[in-house]
């Protein structure tokens, strides 16, 4: 009879935790959200390699990266901005590229970036605008925006920008002015300010 008590005991110790299981498992609600608007993941004060075609191409650091994977144009935002390094074989930078904001559409490879844009590479040539595309499939940056060109030891400045993401090649359609590089009436180097557009 003791036996017998213990089993049953045991029986009805089991019904309750599986019935106990059984309502943990059906008690997540599931909440759909609009994949246009809420990111898949949202990532804090990131720094990351990303890889192309097999090969250690790129180093990001931002403050913030929103990643919404699941949109019909699967895209990433950089809303507090972003500095991108592109490297070479030994992982070293060859251009440097920061901005206020960005937009990267993955599926076509293409940077929009907005805000303060400074670009740099190993030999000091500089690029400042405050609107800038970036081809990666092409490796080709491009933009209508003002722009401000210091390379060679000279200053250009105008609209209709085009380069190599190296920027050892370049073109620009309407030149506004060139002139010698003056270190007095520069910003300097390390600030980051993009020299206002001038008075039309």
């Amino acid at each position: 009879m003791r036996h017998l008590l213990q089993i049953v005991f045991l029986t009805a110790v089991a019904v309750v935790l599986f019935a106990s299981c059984k309502d943990d498992s059906t008690s997540v609600v599931s909440h759909p959200t609009d994949p246009e608007r809420v990111p898949t993941m949202t990532t804090s004060d990131v720094q990351t390699i990303i890889s192309d075609s097999g090969q250690t191409r790129y180093r990001i650091a931002a403050p913030l990266w929103n990643m919404f994977e699941e949109a019909k144009q699967p895209h990433w935002t950089f809303p507090k901005g972003v500095k991108c390094e592109e490297l070479d074989n030994k992982f070293n930078p060859v251009t440097t590229i920061q901005c206020d904001s960005a937009y990267f559409d993955k599926d076509n490879a293409l940077w929009s970036l907005v805000g303060n844009v400074r670009i740099s590479n190993i030999n000091n040539d500089l690029i400042l605008t405050d609107e800038l595309m970036w081809d990666q499939r092409t490796h080709r940056m491009y933009s209508d925006a003002f722009i401000h060109i210091e390379k060679q030891g000279r200053i250009i400045e105008g609209y209709g920008y085009e380069s190599n993401e190296r920027l050892t090649t370049y073109q620009l359609r309407q030149v506004e002015a060139i002139f010698p590089i003056d270190e007095r009436r520069m910003p300097h180097p390390g600030s980051g300010n993009t020299p206002r557009r001038p008075m039309p």
